[in-house]
């Protein structure tokens, strides 16, 4: 009897292993896979922009010494300069109102040229030859916008750097008197500083239009003129400027 016993306890246990077995499987733990980090790109040239500006000086960098010469003959002056002016930059928007930003570019150039006669005597022909860029860095406050349009207000530091040509020849009659022929050329850099308030306007996204005043001064720049018949080294210049830009913002 108990081997019977034995027997039949020992079928219903092998009878219900399989189907222990499948429902331990179907209590298994459940995997979970977590996910990746959705990708956010990296806004590598946030806050940062590129300009453009073409700038008109109104009047003359360069201030003319009146002629106060001799009374001469045959006398011949002309004078030329470059009104327009350009520069290319980068700058960064600080915070929603304050952006600063570095320019360098060409500003000015003046020549004269004067020859004259004493008759009988000898002919004097003066030269010089003027040529200013600079690099200035600006700061401006934006004011808010306004039906799209954003005034500003601002100033800068940089330098000027000059380049200045000179010459004096004068032929005597005269063989025995030794003829003159004198030149001087000359480099110089400086500080200048800027003033500045205008208006942008923006186009698109990343492309706005610059209008606006600057006031440039170098007081220490030294520059070629004529005064008296003769070449003479002026000093300082100071440049009213209207200019318009584009800037593109790299956002």
């Amino acid at each position: 009897m108990k081997l019977l016993s034995r027997f039949l306890l020992t079928s219903a246990a092998l009878a219900a292993w399989p189907l222990g077995q499948a429902v331990a499987a179907d209590y298994d733990a459940p995997l979970y896979i977590e996910e990746a980090p959705e990708y956010v790109p990296v806004e590598i040239g946030s806050g940062w922009y590129l300009r453009g500006d073409v700038g008109y000086n109104f009047g003359k960098p360069f201030r003319n010494l009146d002629w106060g010469g001799p009374t001469v003959v045959d006398e011949a002056y002309d004078e030329s300069h470059t009104a327009f002016s350009g520069s290319v930059g980068f700058g960064y928007h600080f915070s929603e109102f304050f952006r600063g930003d570095l320019n360098l570019g060409f500003l000015s150039s003046n020549d004269q040229n004067l020859s004259y006669g004493d008759a009988g005597v000898s002919s004097t022909t003066v030269s010089v030859d003027n040529r200013v860029w600079m690099g200035m860095a600006n700061a401006y406050v934006d004011l808010g916008t306004y039906v799209g349009i954003t005034p500003y207000l601002g100033g800068g530091l940089g330098i000027a750097y000059a380049e200045r040509k000179q010459s004096y020849a004068v032929d005597y009659d005269d063989i025995l008197t030794p003829d003159i022929d004198q030149h001087d050329d000359k480099n110089q850099v400086t500080w200048a500083y800027s003033l500045n308030a205008g208006a942008s306007y923006q186009f698109t996204q990343n492309v706005s239009v610059d209008v606006g005043y600057s006031y440039l001064a170098a007081p220490s720049l030294e520059y070629a003129t004529i005064r008296n018949g003769e070449p003479e080294i002026a000093k300082g210049m100071k440049v009213h400027q209207v200019k318009v830009g584009l800037r593109y913002d790299l956002w």
